[in-house]
């Protein structure tokens, strides 16, 4: 019924990781957790997250050590459709 887009998500996540540094595992983690935020709401791309609790997301997520190398993991500005159409 609502298809969840983690797949996309979660490639997403893993590159950005992977473009700011970290190996390949935390890049993973990076997007399996960036994947927990589209598996909580409702929608294909309705997701949203703040960049400074999500260093906290991945430590609940992988565990405290894994948190260590996503401190500065940055969050791209969502454009809302009135912004889109304007």
């Amino acid at each position: 019924m609502d298809p969840t887009g983690v797949g996309d998500t979660c490639r997403a996540g893993y590159l950005a990781g992977r473009e700011s540094g970290p190996g390949m595992r935390r890049s993973a983690e990076i997007g399996c957790t960036l994947t927990s935020f589209v598996l909580e709401s409702v929608g294909t791309q309705e997701y949203t997250f703040d960049a400074g609790d999500f260093p906290s997301r991945v430590a609940w997520t992988c565990g405290a050590d894994s948190a260590t190398g996503v401190r500065a993991f940055p969050a791209a500005p969502r454009r809302t459709d009135q912004e889109e159409t304007a």
